[in-house]
């Protein structure tokens, strides 16, 4: 992936608050962020498109983000899945990494933590140096 392409992440998220402050806190980047607002539009997407670096919410309607992740990576195993909770339940996060996540993050979300996590991702792939965060 050059520098000159948008690296694309995407939001599953059911709280229309969380996927603006990833729209906002990624506006200045060189990413595409495509949002979801459960699993089931989260794996319409993955479908659609490579997806380098996903946050998927744990407590989703339709699809929950343990499923969601679960059947993304059977789709897409090389995508960086970060799992978001609002609950710092430690079976449920090794649940989560034993499945493929590659981290977790708990609410209330902190745009510095966002950002590092994305580059600890983005540097997994080899491309960390493709999105610069201002």
């Amino acid at each position: 992936m050059s520098a000159n392409l948008q690296v694309p992440i995407l939001v599953a998220d059911d709280d229309p608050d969380i996927l603006n402050y990833f729209r906002a806190i990624f506006k200045s980047t060189q990413s595409h962020l495509y949002y979801a607002a459960n699993g089931i539009e989260a794996l319409q997407i993955a479908q659609k498109r490579k997806i380098e670096v996903a946050f998927i919410d744990i407590n989703m309607p339709k699809l929950d983000g343990l499923k969601t992740l679960t059947k993304w990576k059977a789709m897409q195993p090389d995508t960086q899945i970060v799992i978001i909770s609002s609950y710092s339940d430690g079976n449920l996060v090794r649940t989560a990494i034993r499945n493929g996540a590659f981290t977790y993050l708990f609410k209330p979300l902190n745009k510095m933590d966002i950002f590092s996590v994305t580059f600890k991702c983005l540097k997994n792939v080899g491309i960390e140096d493709v999105v610069s965060f201002q």
